[in-house]
């Protein structure tokens, strides 16, 4: 952690230095998000944006031509295990492609950005909120770019993969188990001709997932920053308050504690809309990681499948990263909470006590991220892992 924290420091100071303002920063890291949404049709926070345009409508095409493709894949490779639940498990990748797409197109996704454009480009009341914004836009400058060297690393080793097949195992041999009905893989043209399939399918796969991960990144360190301004407000009002022996900050207190609780109404609205964006989708891709873990530890535990211990750390990370999310943003909660027990409280009037304890307790019952039936974060990645291994037990001695 410490050694995150030096890096984020250096990387603060040469963005404080490329750019004016935080809001220039932020412009900047949506900018390398939307490019990268752009390749796959879905750059819903671009002006003038349409889910009706050749791009996107190609990729919906594919995923849907992909689960027909994936169907025959199955009924050819009846009978051979592995190559079943391989062909099962990328069935699952392109159904939590349709459901990101859903989700990560939705107007309100717009909606979401520009509060968060919106809030940048506000005048800073104080010099620590400018700290604070320049802290969340470093943090989304980094995460992107962090994403985007990790998956380009993760579609090199698949291209690297699926070329050092058919050379070491010397004949035509594809690194997925799908093929294209009535096109014979076996021979040179239909290798080649299933090769580029395949190749298309990872390109956009791992470039959808790197725009969708870095968005739902953006939209959870915006949250978190919001709390930050309350946090430097919090201490301002503390600031006051110590100082107003004679009433003479009343005014200011009040204009102040007003203002935080508006601040505090609109992130909770912030994550309430953000949770109902996001819920179908964590739904539907949990699910998916669930079976696709849960089938390829069943052919691991048996046989020495590489691509099946890869796709297992794959959907790890993925469960690991959004549960971490999560906790990210509940801990963040837990710290604003702790400022405001920290505020001098004997020195606010009754009503502005009032105020300030209705904040509370809306703070002590924060609206979570969640799956529609349980919050993410770490403790729910400990009970998936926990129901991963009782469903893996049964399959064990159901054979």
């Amino acid at each position: 952690m410490k050694i995150w924290n030096q890096y984020l420091k250096r990387k603060r100071a040469l963005f404080r230095s490329q750019y004016k303002t935080p809001a220039q920063l932020f412009d900047s890291a949506c900018d390398m998000l939307i490019k990268c949404f752009a390749v796959c049709g879905g750059e819903r926070m671009k002006p003038g944006y349409t889910r009706r345009n050749a791009r996107l409508i190609f990729l919906v095409t594919d995923l849907i031509l992909y689960l027909f493709v994936n169907a025959y894949s199955i009924a050819i490779v009846w009978g051979s295990l592995m190559d079943v639940v391989f062909c099962f498990v990328t069935l699952g990748i392109a159904i939590q492609g349709l459901a990101k797409i859903e989700a990560f197109t939705c107007p309100e996704l717009n909606d979401l950005h520009l509060y968060n454009v919106a809030r940048f480009k506000l005048d800073p009341r104080f010099p620590e909120v400018e700290d604070a914004l320049f802290h969340t836009a470093t943090l989304c400058k980094v995460f992107i770019r962090i994403l985007a060297v990790a998956f380009s690393i993760v579609a090199l080793a698949i291209y690297s993969y699926a070329i050092m097949m058919p050379l070491v195992e010397g004949e035509l041999s594809l690194a997925f188990g799908f093929y294209l009905p009535f096109v014979d893989y076996r021979t040179p043209i239909g290798f080649a001709i299933n090769w580029v399939y395949q190749f298309i399918q990872v390109s956009e796969g791992c470039m959808g997932l790197m725009a969708c991960d870095s968005c739902l990144l953006f939209l959870i360190v915006n949250a978190t920053g919001q709390m930050d301004l309350i946090i430097v407000y919090l201490r301002r009002l503390t600031e006051l308050i110590d100082s107003n022996s004679f009433g003479q900050n009343d005014k200011q207190i009040a204009d102040l504690l007003g203002e935080i609780v508006l601040k505090h109404l609109e992130h909770t609205k912030y994550v309430t809309d953000m949770d109902k964006l996001l819920k179908k989708q964590f739904f539907i891709s949990f699910s998916c990681i669930i079976f696709e873990l849960v089938a390829s530890l069943a052919i691991v535990v048996r046989f020495p499948w590489y691509p099946g211990m890869a796709i297992c750390l794959v959907c790890t990370i993925q469960l690991f990263v959004s549960c971490t999310l999560g906790t990210f943003l509940s801990s963040k909660n837990d710290k604003l909470v702790e400022e405001i027990y920290n505020v001098n409280w004997y020195g606010l009037s009754t009503n502005h006590q009032k105020t300030l304890k209705q904040m509370l307790l809306a703070s002590q019952h924060p609206i979570v991220l969640s799956d529609g039936f349980s919050a993410i974060d770490l403790f729910n990645f400990v009970e998936i892992y926990k129901k991963i291994y009782s469903y893996l037990m049964v399959l064990q001695n159901v054979s």
